[in-house]
Order: structure tokens, then C-alpha cells, then sequence
């Protein structure tokens, strides 16, 4: 089993809120439970002024991984987070610095989108404090990751799908990988080794709009960030598409080593 990131990746849909306008699913957590409150002290929330539309995972004081189609002009952070609707004082807010989008990634100016190598990362401003509430997930160390290794998503999306309901307190829910060839036959000439694809076992149990970029944890590691999915979410057999982050550990780390 190779280590680190030495296995074989090559270098499409998603999921937004419909307030951003028009675009494919962007996920959410749909079927899942409130996330215990401090337990997921990596999770982090992006604004656009002042709406919520993505997530993303903490890497260290000055770095968050999130989806490459989360990227807006004006991005802000919000670390510690749990009720959206009030305040606890253990928040942090920050700006970001500087936003580097996978040079592979293809954006939507020509009219087309593509989800291969749907991943970027946020260089905080200021970085992050570390407490309690406020702490970074680690990368995998174990790559490929096991096909049926059971994984938590988490994030504010919907939870209902196609009407949207948005909840106050990120949604917790536990889905299986599939395996990749059972994935591709879903979902032909879209899915690539770069992808992971978690779910589909149950119905109404998705992530959906608005978790885009929020993480999944497999073995509490950051193997993955929701990208897209089918439409409604949570349809039976339809599983969720992640970014497979064992195929980037490379580019993450050299790119925050050369800023």
C-alpha cells in the first residue's frame, strides 16, 4: 500500500447555495445529527459577505483546505464556530491573505466547470489561535485509503434537498467509501482517481449545497473535501464526490512551504 501520497492519481458538478446562483449541487449534510459542540475543532466556515457557502478543514495556523470552486473575491473565515445564529466568544475571524487555487483546476469563466482537482488553499489573515475550540486536522499518512473505511462529513449545508433548509449548528453524518470502478460506472467520464466517492448506501444520507469543501474524516485524517454530487441530493445508489486529498499531500505541502 503506497505512503504519503505515492499513489497513483491522475491530475465533474457541485455544490453551492442557490444564493450564488445557478451552479450544480454544492453539499451539505443531509440525514446526518448535530455535530457534538468542540469535538470538530478543525471545521471552519467561509463567508461571503456575511453568507455562509462553504467549509473547509484547518491545517495549521495560517492554512485552510477547501474546494478550489469555493473560491470568491472576498473570503472570510470564521474559526471556533458551532451556532451560527449566536455567539460564545471562542470565535475567531479572519481574512484571507491569499487564496491558491490547484493550477489544475478549470473555473467557470469559459462556461465549463470542471471538478477535477477541486482544491485550494486559504493563507489566513490573521492566523488562527490555537485553543481548545480552535485546532488543526492532520493529513493522512496511510494512502490509499481502504474502500469501505466508514468516514463522518460534516459541515452547515441543507438538510433537505431539492427545498433547502439550513441548519444553525453543523451537521455530523457517517457514510462508507465506495470503490472507485462501482463509482465511475455511476457516474461515466466524470469520476477520476483524483476523487473519492463516500455514500449512497441510504437514502436521504448525502452531504449537499453548502458543505462544499468541508471535510471528510476517515480515522479522524482529512482523506477528503465535499466537491459535488448528484441532484436532489441523498438518492439511493447516487454517492457523494470528494476531492481526494492523498493525491495532493505533495502539492499542499510544498505549497505552503514555498510562501
Amino acid at each position: 500500500m503506497a505512503m504519503m501520497g505515492t499513489a497513483p492519481c491522475l491530475l465533474v458538478f457541485l455544490l453551492l447555495p442557490a444564493f450564488l446562483g445557478g451552479l450544480q449541487r454544492e453539499d451539505r449534510v443531509l440525514g446526518g445529527s448535530e455535530c457534538q459542540k468542540g469535538a470538530h475543532p478543525w471545521l471552519v466556515l467561509l463567508y461571503y459577505f456575511d453568507k455562509h457557502y462553504c467549509s473547509g478543514a484547518l491545517l495549521n495556523q495560517n492554512w485552510v483546505l477547501t474546494a478550489a470552486h469555493c473560491s470568491m473575491r472576498h473570503i472570510q473565515v470564521r474559526l471556533g464556530e458551532h451556532n451560527i445564529s449566536t455567539s460564545t466568544g471562542y470565535e475567531q475571524f479572519s481574512t484571507v491573505q491569499e487564496a491558491i487555487i490547484h493550477p489544475g483546476f478549470v473555473d467557470g469563466t469559459s462556461g465549463l466547470r470542471s471538478y477535477e482537482n477541486d482544491i485550494m488553499l486559504l493563507r489566513l489573515k490573521p492566523p488562527a489561535v490555537y485553543t481548545s475550540y480552535v485546532q488543526p486536522i492532520d493529513l493522512p499518512t496511510l494512502c490509499p485509503l481502504p474502500m469501505g473505511t466508514t468516514c463522518t462529513v460534516m459541515g452547515w449545508g441543507t438538510t433537505s434537498s431539492p427545498e433547502e433548509t439550513y441548519p444553525n449548528v453543523p451537521q455530523c453524518l457517517d457514510i462508507t467509501t465506495v470503490p472507485l470502478a462501482q463509482c465511475q460506472a455511476t457516474y461515466p467520464e466524470k469520476v477520476t482517481e483524483n476523487m473519492l466517492c463516500a455514500g449512497g448506501a441510504q437514502e436521504g444520507k448525502d452531504s449537499c449545497q453548502g458543505d462544499s469543501g468541508g471535510p471528510l474524516l476517515c480515522n479522524r485524517k482529512l482523506y477528503g473535501l465535499v466537491s459535488w454530487g448528484d441532484f436532489p441530493c441523498g438518492k439511493l445508489g447516487q454517492p457523494g464526490i470528494y476531492t481526494n486529498v492523498c493525491c495532493y499531500l505533495d502539492w499542499i505541502r510544498t505549497t505552503m512551504e514555498g510562501v
